[in-house]
C-alpha cells in the first residue's frame, strides 16, 4: 500500500510566473536599434512542473520495468510456497502368462518442518524489495524530471537576458557609429562596440543551443523522446524555505526506500538461514497403490514410505554461508545509512552555499548593479562620463543577472537532490 500511496500521489505546483529582468537603462539614440529577431512563439502553453511529472509517470519505461519486476516477484514467491506434485506410475512386474502382474501407484512427498512456508516468507521479502525498489525508480525518476525542468527554467530566463544584452551592444555599436560619423568618436571606440556586440551574439548562441539540449534531455528523461517540447513555465524565485525548514537540517537522515530495502535483505536472509537450518530433516516419500496378480486372482495394496537419512551432509556449509549472509545484509543497513548521510551532507552544503549566493545576488548585487547603471546614465546623459564607462556599467548589471540565475539554478538542482534522498513528494 506504500508503494501504491506514492505512485498515485502528485506533486503540488508552485506558482507559475516567469522571471523577468528588467535592465534599468540603455543607451537613447535618435533611432531605434536593431534588435535580434525574437523566438517562434510556441503554439501551446509551456508545460508546468506538475503536467511534465504526470506524463512521465504515465510514459516511463524505468517505471513500467519496476512494476513489472514487483508482479515477477510476487510469482516467484506464490511459486515458492506450493507444495509439489504427486507422482503417478504404473506398470506390470511380469507381463504376460499366467504369472502376470500389474501394477498402479502414486507417490506424494511431505515437506517437513515447514521448508515450503519458509521458503515463501523469504520469497515474500523479494516482493517487498521490488516494491521499495519501484519506490525508489519513481522518486529517481521525478528527481531526473524535476532537474531536467529546472535546468530548462533556468536555460530561458539565461536566453532572455543575453538577448537583452545582444540589444543593448547593438544599441551601443549603433551610438558609436554615429559618433565616429559626427567626428566626435574613434575607431578604436567603435571597435571595442564591435566586439562586445559580437561576445554578446556568441553567448546567446550559446545558451540558445544549451537550451535546446535541455530540452531534449527533458523530453527523454520523461520517456517521451519525440514529444515536442519548446518551452516550460514556471518561476525560479520561488521561496525554497518550507522545503528547507522539512529538509536541510543538519544531522537529518531520511529513512528512504533505500534503506527499507536493506532492512528487508535482513529478514530474507534470517529467514533463508532458518530454511537452511531445518533442511537436514527429512521429507517422507509416501507410495501406495495397487497390485493385481493373475495367479490366484489376487488383489494386493501397495504402501511403502521412504525418507533421506541425513547422515553425513547435514547441509553445515549452506547453513554456515546463510549465517554470514545474515551478518552482511545486517551491516549492509549501517552502510547504506551512511551512504545516504554522506549524500545528505553534500547536498545540503551546496544548497546553503547557492542559497546564500542568491540572497547575496537580491540583497546586494543586483540593486549595488542597477543603481551603478542609473547613476552613470545620469552622468553620461550630463556629460560627466564616457559610452565606454556606461557600457561596463550596463554589461556588468547583465552579467550579475546572469550569476544570479545561475545561483538560482544551482539551489534548484540542489533541492531537487535533497528531495530526491528524503523521497519527498510535494516539491517545492
Amino acid at each position: 500500500m506504500f508503494a501504491i500511496r506514492l505512485f498515485m500521489a502528485r506533486i503540488a505546483a508552485s506558482g507559475m510566473l516567469g522571471l523577468s529582468f528588467t535592465l534599468s537603462a540603455i543607451v537613447t539614440a535618435d533611432e531605434p536599434a536593431a534588435v535580434p529577431p525574437a523566438p517562434v512563439a510556441n503554439t501551446e502553453t509551456g508545460l508546468t512542473l506538475e503536467i511534465l511529472t504526470s506524463i512521465a509517470e504515465s510514459t516511463s519505461p524505468t517505471l513500467t520495468q519496476a512494476a513489472a519486476e514487483v508482479q515477477a516477484a510476487r510469482g516467484r514467491a506464490h511459486q515458492a510456497g506450493l507444495y509439489p506434485n504427486p507422482v503417478a506410475s504404473g506398470g506390470a512386474q511380469q507381463l504376460g502368462g499366467r504369472d502376470s502382474q500389474y501394477f498402479g501407484q502414486l507417490s506424494q512427498e511431505i515437506v517437513t518442518k515447514h521448508k515450503l512456508q519458509l521458503a515463501e516468507a523469504a520469497a515474500c521479502r523479494e516482493v517487498f524489495q521490488a516494491e521499495y525498489r519501484f519506490v525508489r525508480t519513481r522518486f529517481d525518476l521525478l528527481t531526473n524530471t524535476r532537474q531536467g525542468y529546472y535546468a530548462v527554467l533556468a536555460g530561458q530566463k539565461r536566453v532572455d537576458v543575453l538577448r537583452q544584452l545582444v540589444g543593448i551592444a547593438n544599441k551601443s555599436q549603433a551610438a558609436a557609429t554615429r559618433l565616429q560619423d559626427a567626428g566626435e568618436g574613434t575607431r578604436g571606440d567603435l571597435l571595442l562596440f564591435q566586439i562586445e556586440l559580437e561576445k554578446a551574439e556568441v553567448a546567446l548562441q550559446n545558451a540558445d543551443a544549451t537550451l535546446a539540449a535541455a530540452l531534449q534531455q527533458l523530453t527523454a528523461s520523461l520517456g517521451a523522446p519525440e514529444m515536442e517540447l519548446q518551452r516550460v513555465e514556471g518561476d525560479l524565485r520561488v521561496s525554497l524555505a518550507p522545503f528547507a525548514e522539512q529538509v536541510v537540517i543538519d544531522s537529518y537522515i531520511p529513512y528512504n526506500a533505500d534503506i527499507s530495502m536493506a532492512e528487508q535483505e535482513v529478514d530474507r536472509n534470517r529467514l533463508i538461514l532458518k530454511r537452511a537450518q531445518v533442511e537436514p530433516f527429512p521429507n517422507i516419500t509416501v507410495n501406495a497403490g495397487y497390485m493385481r496378480q493373475y495367479v490366484g486372482n489376487d488383489n494386493i495394496a501397495i504402501l511403502n514410505l521412504s525418507a533421506p537419512l541425513p547422515l553425513w551432509n547435514k547441509n553445515q556449509g549452506n547453513i554456515n554461508a546463510s549465517a554470514a549472509n545474515v551478518t552482511k545484509a545486517s551491516a549492509n543497513v549501517a552502510t547504506v545509512r551512511n551512504g545516504i548521510a554522506k549524500q545528505m551532507a553534500g547536498a545540503r552544503g551546496r544548497y546553503r552555499a547557492a542559497d546564500q549566493l542568491v540572497v547575496r545576488y537580491e540583497e546586494k548585487i543586483i540593486p549595488l548593479a542597477q543603481e551603478s547603471v542609473k547613476l552613470i546614465q545620469k552622468a553620461f546623459d550630463q556629460g560627466q562620463f564616457d559610452f565606454l564607462r556606461l557600457l561596463q556599467a550596463q554589461r556588468a548589471l547583465v552579467e550579475s543577472q546572469l550569476g544570479y540565475v545561475g545561483a538560482l539554478e544551482t539551489r534548484w538542482m540542489t533541492a531537487t537532490e535533497l528531495a530526491g534522498l528524503a523521497q519527498v513528494e510535494a516539491f517545492p
